[in-house]
């Protein structure tokens, strides 16, 4: 029997563990407070190898090949971002590279370092604190998941007017991501906590301040609305065929998805790039204004909400992967070429500036009144 404070409202309780596999959940917000997975630690280490493993084999063959009117034209993962670099677009390929290949690929050496120093380390040594810190921040940005779904959203655009052939490297990416959410799954951050024998840092600081970090949060999340207008007003692809051009803005892909009878496609499209979006914006500014005006009562629906929108938050970049795969593959001059527009750095924006401003907002100022009138 030990105390427990929870990372999510802030409520110190009481804990009694129990054998075998258990979890368990904070009596206030439902947050979790503690879990013990018995063999997590194997697991992961096998998902996070195996995953390694997939991702060098994905950057080693061909990703897609693409067949329009007898022509085709192969597309490798680098050789994507080296198309979409040379239209001058040079700081979306260092984006889209770092969200796909090196973020992921530094996220599970990480994994595997850090699951290694728990099995043979019966103490956590003192930069396990930086590392578990560093895994965290990569988590949250990982992007590898959400890239292989714009990647079958592509295809689907693309099955209408040309052949495509997934290639070995599409599906050793695909056996990647797969590996790659089940070491993220099979980690166990509790006892992870437990073996470094910590509380997290950094928050009496935010706590004791949160003038100042609404301050924070409220000055992304406006850049983020400023930016949300150029996003959907001017065009994020532009489209070439036979001598003419072609813009076209989010919304413009929606509806010719949903004319090509694509139903389910237009439907994630809409939802990724235009629902979640203004529903994190609505969601982030309900939350600060409640925490502003110190707002009484629902304290659960708000952690809820605010779990919510950490968790879709980064589904929003789908339309960016769609942009950039039609860049790389579809690049033929004297039929039809497709090139990113305007409207991609500010969307690209939206979906940073709402993450960031999610990440800056400390969820247990929710909860801070309640807990002071009780105590």
């Amino acid at each position: 029997m030990y105390f427990k404070t929870c990372h999510e409202c802030g409520l110190e309780q009481q804990v009694n563990p129990v054998a075998g596999r258990y979890r368990a959940l904070c009596s206030q917000c439902d947050g979790v407070l503690i879990s013990y997975r018995p063999g997590f630690s194997e697991r992961g280490l096998g998902f996070a190898l195996a995953g390694l493993v997939m991702l060098f084999l994905s950057a080693v063959f061909p990703f897609l090949s693409l067949e329009i009117a007898g022509r085709s034209q192969n597309m490798t993962l680098f050789s994507g971002l080296e198309t979409v670099w040379g239209q001058g677009y040079e700081f979306l390929a260092l984006v889209i590279g770092l969200m796909v290949l090196v973020l992921p690929a530094v996220l599970l050496l990480l994994i595997v370092y850090f699951l290694l120093l728990f099995r043979w380390m019966y103490k956590a040594p003192s930069h396990s604190a930086w590392v578990g810190h560093v895994l965290e921040w990569f988590t949250n940005w990982n992007m590898a998941d959400v890239f292989l779904i714009g990647v079958l959203v592509s295809l689907v655009k693309l099955s209408s007017m040309a052949s495509v052939y997934p290639g070995l490297s599409f599906i050793a990416y695909s056996c990647f991501c797969i590996c790659l959410v089940g070491a993220l799954s099979t980690l166990d951050h509790h006892q992870l906590e437990e073996w470094q024998d910590q509380e997290s840092e950094g928050y009496s600081e935010e706590y004791s301040n949160p003038k100042a970090m609404l301050q924070r949060c409220w000055a992304l999340l406006f850049t983020a609305v400023i930016c949300f207008i150029p996003a959907n007003i001017l065009p994020v692809t532009i489209t070439t065929s036979v001598g003419q051009t072609y813009p076209g803005t989010i919304l413009d892909g929606v509806i010719v998805l949903w004319g090509m009878g694509s139903y389910p496609v237009a439907s994630v499209i809409f939802i990724a790039s235009i629902f979640v979006p203004v529903a994190k914006i609505l969601a982030l500014t309900y939350l600060f204004s409640s925490v502003q005006f110190g707002m009484e009562g629902r304290q659960r629906e708000r952690t809820t909400i605010y779990r919510l929108t950490e968790f879709f938050g980064r589904w929003s970049m789908i339309d960016v992967f769609v942009v950039a795969m039609l860049v790389s593959l579809v690049q033929f001059n004297n039929i039809v070429a497709f090139y990113a527009g305007p409207a991609v750095y500010a969307f690209l924006a939206v979906v940073v500036l709402t993450m960031l401003a999610a990440e800056c907002f400390d969820p247990r100022l929710i909860w801070a009144d309640s807990q002071r009138k009780t105590a």
